[in-house]
């Protein structure tokens, strides 16, 4: 089995989009059965599976390597896309504004809540500790890609996760169309100063991964791996897509719903 450690803004939507395309209801994407824990765990994949037979893949931003998952599943093989900190912050900003969450000018507010500081950091190692996340990722994670090169990460995983080989898509999922907000941001000194200061720890890991994880995994993989998604026909939807999300939103969230309705 493989499970996705999703960061929010380093494509984890297309990369599940395309998982779903790939595996269909072996395929799913995971929620905690009880809202207040902190990571999707052993139990949680003991009781999903009891309503997902057949399960090869997971996806989710609770899913921690550092939680007691591969008790259940000793085989499972943790993967993650990482992303520039500067861009995925001042990402994570524009999307929180075009949702809602936050005012256009409430920028240097936003930045100092703790939840969206070093977030790639806290998402591999739980705490803002980088030394941690890289270890993270030398010893428990199997894969790394990174988001500014994502054709070339997903063409990598292939030999390195023992993956079939999956199409590209047509068009990103949930890529922004209006950049206004992020070049408000780029364009003030003293916000991008903030953001700096803000991912001090996730710069450092990032730069770990760009210097030495990714080309370990370049030479692991073979460089004639590098285009073998490209050569596929891109493609946005296949029966796999809609059966993964008949099953979603028919058996799996209304099971999650009545379990913690029951739970209380």
């Amino acid at each position: 089995m493989i499970a996705l450690i999703h960061i929010k803004k380093t494509a984890g939507k297309s990369l599940k989009h395309i998982m779903r395309c790939a595996f269909g209801v072996a395929h799913c994407d995971v929620k905690r059965w009880q809202p207040q824990d902190e990571c999707f765990g052993a139990e949680d994949l003991r009781r999903l599976r009891r309503i997902h037979p057949g399960l090869v893949s997971i996806a989710g931003h609770s899913i921690r390597s550092h939680s007691d998952l591969q008790t259940a599943e000793p085989a499972l093989r943790y993967y993650t896309f990482m992303r520039d900190p500067i861009k995925r912050c001042i990402s994570e900003y524009q999307y929180s504004v075009h949702q809602g969450r936050c005012a256009p000018d409430s920028f240097a507010e936003w930045i100092q809540r703790p939840v969206f500081r070093n977030v790639q950091t806290r998402s591999l190692a739980g705490c803002d500790d980088a030394a941690r996340a890289i270890r993270e990722l030398d010893e428990r994670i199997a894969f790394v890609g990174l988001m500014e090169r994502f054709d070339e990460s997903l063409a990598m995983m292939q030999p390195l996760l023992n993956l079939p080989r999956f199409t590209p898509l047509q068009r990103r999922v949930n890529a922004a169309s209006d950049h206004r907000i992020r070049d408000a941001v780029l364009a003030d000194p003293q916000a991008m100063a903030e953001v700096a200061a803000a991912n001090e720890a996730d710069s450092a890991v990032f730069e770990y991964v760009q210097r030495e994880l990714y080309p370990r995994q370049q030479r692991l993989a073979g460089r004639t791996q590098v285009a073998v998604s490209a050569a596929d026909r891109p493609r946005q939807f296949n029966a796999r897509f809609f059966a993964n999300g008949a099953y979603r939103y028919l058996v799996y969230k209304p099971a999650v719903s009545a379990y913690r309705l029951m739970a209380g």
